[in-house]
């Protein structure tokens, strides 16, 4: 179920983004592990502004989530973690869809996202649920400030890549 989350399990997500992260340990990104997850105030944020969302387990506690955020007039999925315990259920591909939707009735036609293009639950999972990369030549300079920023915190940028899901089609 992907619902919004309640005020008080705020500060349960930044523990389902360390826990969810802890496996870039076994392919060589331990960096990831060492970043910061999403603040408690972003988070809020999120909550605040309905650009926050939870997937919740049969016993209706968070296992997942996803934030948007509007960068330079541009809808972005800033995060989507999911436990690993509860990935492979379709928890992130739902997650991912409900993002599509709200960003589409705010009047945004496509949803970005920045990523490693690849680990397989990066951009190959983001490309089956229609996805495309977008080319390096054509990024506006909000997305370059958005890639150094990631950058600035250890993400390194030959493996990174920028995609972008077309709301028309499957929104």
């Amino acid at each position: 179920m992907i619902r919004r989350p309640r005020p008080d399990e705020i500060h349960l997500l930044p523990q389902i983004e360390n826990a969810a992260d802890l496996r870039y340990g076994h392919i060589g990104l331990r960096r990831v592990i060492e970043m910061p997850p999403a603040t408690i105030a972003s988070l809020a944020q999120g909550l605040r502004d309905e650009r926050l969302w939870v997937a919740a387990s049969p016993l209706n506690r968070p296992v997942g989530f996803a934030l948007m955020k509007l960068v330079g007039r541009t809808a972005w999925l800033d995060q989507l973690s999911v436990l690993d315990r509860w990935q492979g259920q379709g928890l992130g591909a739902a997650l991912i869809d409900r993002t599509a939707a709200a960003a589409k009735v705010l009047g945004y036609d496509t949803l970005y996202l920045s990523t490693y293009r690849d680990v397989a639950w990066n951009a190959p999972f983001y490309s089956r649920r229609g996805f495309e990369e977008v080319p390096r030549g054509i990024w506006p300079p909000a997305f370059r400030a958005q890639f150094m920023a990631e950058n600035s915190h250890g993400h390194p940028p030959w493996r990174r890549t920028i995609m972008r899901r077309s709301l028309g089609r499957h929104g």
